[in-house]
């Protein structure tokens, strides 16, 4: 493995490098709400806008009451090791399940969003419609 290790660790920072525009740190929907001009601040220290008519759309679909537990934006993670076109939801439970209410994978109501079976993986095609949906509340970072 040694050999390899030089390999291994420019591969990580070009990874690193890759995942500049992922969120340094996340705010609560109800946070970003209120603010004036929604924005959150990425790993490379840059502005990254977030739509208010995403946010009011997410408030509608989200119950009140979790507004502070939800932490945007959202991050899916392409994960090669996983297979061709598979990606993991990144974030707590509840935004899982947020993710996986908007794909429409399940149908739990929120209010049992703590028991819900949640599936570990979505593909390609899932991701290219949450993006559809979600274009300033969504990050795709890189994973191994």
């Amino acid at each position: 493995m040694k050999k390899y290790s030089g390999f291994l660790s420019r591969l990580e920072r070009e990874i690193a490098q890759l995942n500049d525009h992922m969120p340094q740190t996340k705010k609560p929907l109800s946070q970003l709400l209120s603010e004036a001009s929604p924005a959150f601040i990425t790993r490379d220290g840059k502005r990254s806008a977030v739509r208010r008519e995403e946010l009011e759309k997410l408030a509608e679909l989200i119950p009140s009451e979790l507004h502070d537990q939800i932490m945007l934006p959202f991050t899916i993670l392409r994960r090669t090791s996983l297979g061709p076109g598979a990606h993991t939801i990144g974030g707590s439970k509840l935004e899982q399940f947020t993710i996986l209410r908007i794909l429409e994978k399940i149908k739990t109501p929120y209010k049992m969003w703590r028991q819900a079976e949640l599936p570990r993986i979505i593909y390609s095609p899932e991701v290219t419609l949450l993006r559809q949906k979600l274009q300033t509340t969504l990050t795709i970072g890189f994973g191994t």
